[in-house]
Protein backbone atom coordinates (compact mmCIF):
# COMPACT_ATOMS: atom_id res chain seq x y z
CA UNK A 1 0.00 0.00 0.00
CA UNK A 2 1.45 3.33 -1.04
CA UNK A 3 2.00 5.75 1.82
CA UNK A 4 0.03 8.94 1.56
CA UNK A 5 2.14 12.13 1.42
CA UNK A 6 2.06 14.38 4.44
CA UNK A 7 -0.39 17.26 3.97
CA UNK A 8 1.31 20.56 3.26
CA UNK A 9 0.74 23.42 5.72
CA UNK A 10 -1.80 25.94 4.44
CA UNK A 11 -0.79 29.58 4.37
CA UNK A 12 -3.42 32.34 4.30
CA UNK A 13 -2.82 36.08 4.00
CA UNK A 14 -4.65 38.97 5.65
CA UNK A 15 -3.74 42.30 4.07
CA UNK A 16 -5.85 45.21 2.83
CA UNK A 17 -3.79 45.58 -0.35
CA UNK A 18 -4.75 43.30 -3.26
CA UNK A 19 -1.27 43.49 -4.76
CA UNK A 20 0.27 42.25 -1.50
CA UNK A 21 -2.23 39.43 -1.15
CA UNK A 22 -1.53 38.32 -4.72
CA UNK A 23 2.23 38.58 -4.19
CA UNK A 24 2.23 36.48 -1.03
CA UNK A 25 0.08 33.76 -2.61
CA UNK A 26 2.32 33.75 -5.69
CA UNK A 27 5.38 33.31 -3.45
CA UNK A 28 3.73 30.39 -1.69
CA UNK A 29 2.85 28.81 -5.03
CA UNK A 30 6.56 28.74 -5.91
CA UNK A 31 7.06 26.20 -3.09
CA UNK A 32 4.42 23.56 -3.86
CA UNK A 33 6.39 20.77 -2.18
CA UNK A 34 6.40 22.62 1.15
CA UNK A 35 3.39 24.91 1.37
CA UNK A 36 -0.19 25.12 0.16
CA UNK A 37 -1.72 28.46 -0.67
CA UNK A 38 -4.78 29.25 1.41
CA UNK A 39 -7.34 32.02 1.29
CA UNK A 40 -6.66 35.73 1.03
CA UNK A 41 -8.59 38.15 3.24
CA UNK A 42 -8.94 41.92 3.34
CA UNK A 43 -10.66 42.16 6.74
CA UNK A 44 -10.36 40.48 10.11
CA UNK A 45 -14.07 39.67 10.09
CA UNK A 46 -13.76 37.75 6.81
CA UNK A 47 -10.79 35.81 8.13
CA UNK A 48 -12.29 34.82 11.47
CA UNK A 49 -15.51 33.63 9.81
CA UNK A 50 -13.55 31.00 7.82
CA UNK A 51 -11.62 27.89 8.91
CA UNK A 52 -8.20 28.76 10.28
CA UNK A 53 -5.02 28.06 8.28
CA UNK A 54 -1.79 26.54 9.53
CA UNK A 55 -0.06 29.90 9.01
CA UNK A 56 -1.51 33.40 8.71
CA UNK A 57 0.60 36.11 7.05
CA UNK A 58 -0.71 39.28 8.70
CA UNK A 59 -0.28 42.95 7.89
CA UNK A 60 -0.02 45.30 10.87
CA UNK A 61 -2.43 47.84 9.38
CA UNK A 62 -5.80 47.04 7.83
CA UNK A 63 -8.89 48.85 6.67
CA UNK A 64 -9.57 52.03 4.82
CA UNK A 65 -7.92 54.09 7.56
CA UNK A 66 -4.98 51.70 8.09
CA UNK A 67 -6.28 50.65 11.51
CA UNK A 68 -3.63 48.92 13.59
CA UNK A 69 -4.48 45.27 14.27
CA UNK A 70 -2.71 44.90 17.62
CA UNK A 71 -5.87 44.36 19.67
CA UNK A 72 -6.96 41.56 17.32
CA UNK A 73 -3.70 39.60 17.38
CA UNK A 74 -4.65 37.29 20.29
CA UNK A 75 -7.84 36.22 18.48
CA UNK A 76 -5.93 35.69 15.22
CA UNK A 77 -3.26 33.66 17.02
CA UNK A 78 -5.99 31.48 18.49
CA UNK A 79 -7.66 31.13 15.06
CA UNK A 80 -4.52 30.27 13.08
CA UNK A 81 -1.82 27.81 14.00
CA UNK A 82 0.97 30.33 13.43
CA UNK A 83 0.85 34.10 12.79
CA UNK A 84 3.67 35.82 10.91
CA UNK A 85 3.63 39.61 10.83
CA UNK A 86 4.36 40.95 7.32
CA UNK A 87 4.62 44.71 7.45
CA UNK A 88 6.18 47.86 6.07
CA UNK A 89 6.23 49.32 9.58
CA UNK A 90 9.70 50.08 10.89
CA UNK A 91 8.75 51.70 14.18
CA UNK A 92 9.98 49.54 17.05
CA UNK A 93 7.14 50.05 19.52
CA UNK A 94 4.20 48.61 17.52
CA UNK A 95 6.39 45.72 16.32
CA UNK A 96 7.39 44.87 19.89
CA UNK A 97 3.77 45.06 21.00
CA UNK A 98 2.82 42.62 18.23
CA UNK A 99 5.51 40.21 19.39
CA UNK A 100 4.35 40.51 23.01
CA UNK A 101 0.81 39.67 21.86
CA UNK A 102 1.96 36.39 20.35
CA UNK A 103 3.03 36.66 16.71
CA UNK A 104 5.45 33.89 15.76
CA UNK A 105 7.73 35.85 13.40
CA UNK A 106 8.26 39.24 11.78
CA UNK A 107 9.00 39.90 8.11
CA UNK A 108 9.49 43.41 6.76
CA UNK A 109 7.94 43.91 3.34
CA UNK A 110 11.10 45.59 2.12
CA UNK A 111 12.97 42.31 2.73
CA UNK A 112 11.03 40.60 -0.07
CA UNK A 113 8.88 37.50 -0.39
CA UNK A 114 11.83 35.07 -0.32
CA UNK A 115 12.63 36.30 3.19
CA UNK A 116 8.96 35.98 4.11
CA UNK A 117 8.92 32.32 3.03
CA UNK A 118 12.00 31.69 5.20
CA UNK A 119 10.21 33.24 8.19
CA UNK A 120 7.13 31.08 7.52
CA UNK A 121 9.33 27.94 7.41
CA UNK A 122 11.04 28.78 10.70
CA UNK A 123 7.78 29.72 12.40
CA UNK A 124 6.25 26.39 11.34
CA UNK A 125 9.26 24.68 12.90
CA UNK A 126 8.50 26.39 16.20
CA UNK A 127 11.15 29.09 16.01
CA UNK A 128 10.65 32.83 16.41
CA UNK A 129 12.50 34.54 13.57
CA UNK A 130 12.82 37.92 11.85
CA UNK A 131 13.44 38.48 8.16
CA UNK A 132 16.57 40.62 8.51
CA UNK A 133 19.05 42.17 10.89
CA UNK A 134 16.97 45.36 10.82
CA UNK A 135 13.76 43.52 11.71
CA UNK A 136 15.52 41.71 14.56
CA UNK A 137 16.94 44.96 15.92
CA UNK A 138 13.56 46.69 15.76
CA UNK A 139 11.95 43.86 17.68
CA UNK A 140 14.61 43.01 20.23
CA UNK A 141 17.28 45.71 20.66
CA UNK A 142 16.31 47.71 23.72
CA UNK A 143 18.98 50.32 22.97
CA UNK A 144 17.16 51.30 19.77
CA UNK A 145 14.11 52.66 21.58
CA UNK A 146 13.87 54.20 25.05
CA UNK A 147 11.12 52.65 27.17
CA UNK A 148 8.53 55.27 28.10
CA UNK A 149 5.90 55.05 30.81
CA UNK A 150 2.19 55.30 30.03
CA UNK A 151 2.08 58.76 31.62
CA UNK A 152 5.05 59.98 29.59
CA UNK A 153 3.34 58.79 26.42
CA UNK A 154 0.15 60.57 27.50
CA UNK A 155 2.03 63.85 28.01
CA UNK A 156 3.74 63.59 24.63
CA UNK A 157 0.47 62.71 22.88
CA UNK A 158 -1.17 65.83 24.25
CA UNK A 159 1.78 68.00 23.22
CA UNK A 160 1.58 66.49 19.73
CA UNK A 161 -2.07 67.55 19.63
CA UNK A 162 -1.01 71.17 20.14
CA UNK A 163 -1.59 71.67 23.84
CA UNK A 164 0.81 73.76 25.93
CA UNK A 165 2.47 72.22 28.96
CA UNK A 166 0.06 74.13 31.20
CA UNK A 167 -2.91 72.82 29.22
CA UNK A 168 -1.55 69.28 29.38
CA UNK A 169 -1.32 69.59 33.16
CA UNK A 170 -4.89 70.84 33.33
CA UNK A 171 -6.17 67.99 31.14
CA UNK A 172 -4.29 65.35 33.17
CA UNK A 173 -5.15 67.02 36.50
CA UNK A 174 -1.51 67.48 37.47
CA UNK A 175 0.67 70.51 38.07
CA UNK A 176 2.59 72.05 35.17
CA UNK A 177 5.76 71.20 37.08
CA UNK A 178 4.77 67.52 36.96
CA UNK A 179 4.43 67.74 33.19
CA UNK A 180 7.91 69.28 33.01
CA UNK A 181 9.25 66.46 35.20
CA UNK A 182 7.84 63.86 32.82
CA UNK A 183 9.45 65.64 29.87
CA UNK A 184 12.76 65.82 31.73
CA UNK A 185 12.56 62.06 32.27
CA UNK A 186 11.82 61.41 28.59
CA UNK A 187 14.67 63.69 27.52
CA UNK A 188 17.11 61.82 29.76
CA UNK A 189 16.06 58.48 28.25
CA UNK A 190 16.56 59.74 24.69
CA UNK A 191 19.89 61.31 25.54
CA UNK A 192 21.03 58.00 27.05
CA UNK A 193 20.11 56.40 23.72
CA UNK A 194 22.22 59.09 21.98
CA UNK A 195 19.22 60.57 20.21
CA UNK A 196 19.17 64.23 19.17
CA UNK A 197 16.67 65.92 21.50
CA UNK A 198 16.74 69.54 22.57
CA UNK A 199 13.17 70.56 23.43
CA UNK A 200 9.61 69.27 23.80
CA UNK A 201 9.09 69.39 20.04
CA UNK A 202 12.06 67.10 19.40
CA UNK A 203 10.81 64.70 22.09
CA UNK A 204 7.45 64.49 20.33
CA UNK A 205 9.25 63.93 17.03
CA UNK A 206 11.42 61.10 18.33
CA UNK A 207 8.55 59.41 20.17
CA UNK A 208 6.56 59.54 16.95
CA UNK A 209 9.42 57.95 15.01
CA UNK A 210 9.53 55.09 17.51
CA UNK A 211 5.77 54.56 17.42
CA UNK A 212 4.97 55.59 20.96
CA UNK A 213 2.56 58.22 19.68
Amino acid sequence: MTAQPEPRPTVAVLDNQQVVRDGVLAAIARHPDELAGGAAYATIEDALSAPGPDVLVLDLYLGRDDEVVLEHIPALVEWAGVVVLHTAEEKPVPLRRAVALGVHGVSLKNDGTAALIDVVREALAGEFVCSSVLAEALVSDATVTPRLTAREVEVLSNLRDGLTQRQVGSRLHVAEETVRAHLKSVRAKYMDAERDVTNAGSLVREAGRDGWI
